[in-house]
């Protein structure tokens, strides 16, 4: 089975239906249509590239996206998805390493990414989609050039469909190869977890650049309709909620929290609402609970990472209606494996932990990557004792519950986005006055968590709070840069050199 194969089924069963509607009355695509677009744009695609060929996109929440989320990989392409939030510097990174031929680029987006032409290294074509260039090619021309009917190629369930990107402890981007038949078995179980139906109304405000943008071609798989966000606006998602009778969404915590916090939440009609899904991080316990107190138990969890094409746990509607009632230890939890993928929580020489016993998350399944492109070293520490290992580290209770307590390799996630400590740091390192260097993760009531520096200086050298601003905006997406600078005399180290980072944060913790 396809990717493609979920929109080739609803254009033969509801060929009128809206699949897709755009919030801001940009554009909108029936079953029919989207279906159409995307052989077209797949058909198109190889009189300008070649089977196995990396086809990266550039762009916001558009239609042209969802196309492409389906039709490149129809004919045997990979779709390369780069984050529009990153720095060019790290778009041609990712472009290099790819080895994409071809980029989809969002005409906002073109100006930047040609400034760094020079340095790509295997790119042939720019499609501009939106405004056309006289110096560039269109998306547009170039679908009107594809035939509309399913390709000739014959592809296999096994090749790669997309390639997401998702930094290293190194600081460095890896990018997760997802197969059609990792996708299909992450849509096929979140389905069966969170039970879409051809009524289901999906507001989706999630990047489509990001592992959750999964949502929706899961909320197209029975036939249902999505109604897209180019971005994030709590009182835009209310009103379109009330216009459009909406009955599912999907957030991050912080949309979650900003969402409560909104002094016109009780102005709108949000009673349509049946399920509201959550994930991305962990969602504070409070935010939690008064999600459960305004909209009822319509709540459920999803954890998953990029490397799996979707959730791998969830925290039911009845776990939440539990906690409601009193069991409040589940408002902690981050649920219970899903129905194929097998899930163990494990110690360092990949035994079984005990009962409330800390140890790593690993899995197996259909859905998980089959590996990180061009990087054999990295997959096969990965992979190590045949289960993928996830980097978080979790207990699980008598009931199978799984709770989170940290994550390994001090990720931080701010805002739903992970952002590594080392590759802050390495941007740090190269200005002159810094001595040392650590990035950590604090608290933060709207983000989750926040980004924190805490820096020596080299001695005689004048660096200030701004300095290491401006050097870090100079390298890094705004999400990766510093949001509390801290200056220190030293940092806390180990008998063998490594910084406590555990001390850092229980001193910086109050941000003093």
């Amino acid at each position: 089975m396809l990717i493609s194969d979920v929109l080739r089924r609803n254009a033969m069963r509801t060929p009128d239906k809206n699949a897709l509607v755009m919030a801001d009355g940009s554009g909108s695509r029936t079953y029919a249509e989207l279906y159409e677009r995307a052989m077209r744009l797949a058909n198109a695609l190889l009189g300008i590239a070649a089977r196995g060929d990396r086809i990266a996109i550039l762009s916001e929440n558009n239609p042209e996206y969802v196309e492409a989320y389906y039709g490149v990989p129809a004919v045997g392409m990979t779709l390369t998805m780069l984050n529009y939030r990153l720095h060019p510097k790290e778009w041609v990174w990712i472009l290099n390493n790819s080895g994409a031929r071809v980029v989809l680029v969002e005409q906002r987006y073109l100006e930047a990414l040609e400034e760094h032409r020079g340095e790509l290294e295997t790119v042939e074509h720019f499609i501009v989609i939106g405004e056309s260039r006289p110096d560039a090619r269109s998306y547009e021309d170039l679908v009107a050039e594809g035939r509309p009917t399913e390709p000739e190629v014959r592809v296999g369930d096994d090749e790669v469909a997309w390639l997401l990107y998702t930094s290293g402890t190194t600081g460095f981007p890896k990018g997760a190869q997802l197969t059609h038949r990792n996708i299909n078995t992450a849509l096929i179980q979140s389905v069966l977890a969170y039970e879409p139906t051809p009524d289901t109304s999906y507001l989706n405000a999630m990047p489509l650049c990001h592992v959750a943008g999964y949502l929706t071609p899961m909320h197209q798989f029975n036939g249902g309709s999505v109604l897209m966000m180019s971005g994030w606006d709590p009182e835009q998602w209310m009103r379109l909620v009330q216009e459009h009778r909406v009955t599912s969404g999907g957030f991050a915590p912080t949309m979650m929290s900003m969402l409560l916090a909104h002094p016109k939440i009780d102005e709108y009609d949000l009673s349509s609402l049946e399920w509201m899904g959550y994930g991305a991080s962990k969602i504070p316990v409070d935010v939690l609970r008064r999600t459960i107190e305004r909209f009822g138990p319509i709540v459920y969890a999803g954890m998953g990472m990029t490397e799996l094409g979707g959730n791998m746990l969830t925290l039911d509607k009845e776990a939440h209606i539990r906690a409601a009632n009193g069991e409040v230890h589940l408002l902690d939890a981050v649920g219970k494996p899903m129905a194929l993928v097998d899930v163990r929580v494990v110690r360092p020489d990949g035994e079984d932990c005990e009962i409330g016993e800390i140890g790593e998350i690993v899995v197996q399944g259909d859905q998980v990557t089959v590996g990180y492109h061009g990087n054999p070293r990295a997959t096969e520490e990965a992979w190590a004792g045949g289960w993928f290992h996830t980097g978080d580290l979790a207990r699980k209770d008598e009931e199978g519950f799984l709770y989170i307590v940290d994550r390994a390799k001090d990720m931080i996630i701010s805002g739903g986005e992970n952002v590594y400590s080392s590759e802050v740091e390495n941007a740090l390192y190269e200005h002159p006055g810094v001595a040392e260097a650590a990035v950590i993760g604090l608290p933060d009531p709207v983000w989750g968590e926040k980004v924190a520096a805490v820096v020596v200086r080299r001695e005689g050298q004048e660096v200030s709070e701004d300095d290491i601003v401006a050097q870090c905006r100079s390298r890094l997406a705004s999400y990766k840069q510093p949001r509390a600078v801290f200056f220190a005399d030293n940092l806390p180290k180990t008998v063998s050199g490594k910084i406590r980072k555990n001390d850092l944060r229980d001193r910086f913790a109050t941000g003093e």
